[in-house]
């Protein structure tokens, strides 16, 4: 059944994209949302059918097509990502009863670059992130701000995130892993982490603004 919370996600599975990977699960998270992502450990058809099962339970998906040019001069392009982002599209326009108000978020690294190989997703939401991963932060906050009038500007989640970095990689490198290696943990593994950082850094923040607000109260008095 497809949930309003659930958000798939369509990106490259590398070390290349994983800086942008982490921001953008952890901005689904910090605005409670829940990341949709299949694991790299699957492969062929039951990977596919992973995918088309977490798209079909999944409102929002955020298709980045930003790597589909080899990341190398010999290599070939990678249409994993438009492929995907095609079912998804197919999903939703073969059955309007049930997906017709799934939503997409294309995610591309130059603003209208797209137009050149893939121009029949025109009239989609469109987004520029430049590689950049405060930027990734601000896009897919933005969009989802308009559904949600309480989530915190892109700052907010942006410190947050940084906060976060610090403290996962400390933690990665004391236990031994490398933390920045997209493989070195699962998806799953990432976001119960994020999960469970999340709350404990508002709840401390929420604390320390409620005590500045006293001192303040105090002062005024």
């Amino acid at each position: 059944m497809i949930s309003p919370e659930n958000v798939f996600i369509n990106c490259p599975f590398d070390n290349y994209y994983f800086p942008l990977l982490k921001p953008l699960l952890f901005t689904l998270i910090y605005v409670e949302l829940n990341p949709k992502i299949s694991e790299t450990s699957d492969s062929g058809e039951i990977r596919l059918n992973n995918i088309k099962n977490l798209m079909a339970i999944s409102k929002y998906s955020i298709h980045d097509l930003s790597r589909m040019e080899p990341l190398k001069t010999k290599d070939y392009p990678r249409f994993n990502m438009p492929f995907e982002c095609g079912i998804d599209f197919g999903l939703k326009m073969s059955n309007e009863e049930n997906f017709g108000e799934k939503k997409f978020l294309i995610l591309e690294k130059e603003q209208h670059r797209y137009q050149k190989v893939i121009s029949d997703i025109s009239g989609n939401d469109i987004k520029a992130h430049k590689n950049d991963p405060e930027q990734i932060i601000k896009v897919v906050r933005d969009w989802f701000k308009p559904t949600n009038p309480a989530i915190p500007r892109h700052k907010e989640i942006w410190l947050a995130y940084n906060e976060f970095e610090f403290d996962y990689e400390s933690i990665l490198n004391v236990e031994g892993y490398d933390p920045k290696d997209i493989s070195s943990l699962t998806f799953s593994d990432i976001i119960e982490n994020m999960a469970a950082w999340i709350p404990e850094y508002k709840e401390k923040n929420n604390i320390a603004q409620q005590h500045l607000q006293e001192i303040g109260g105090s002062v005024v008095k």
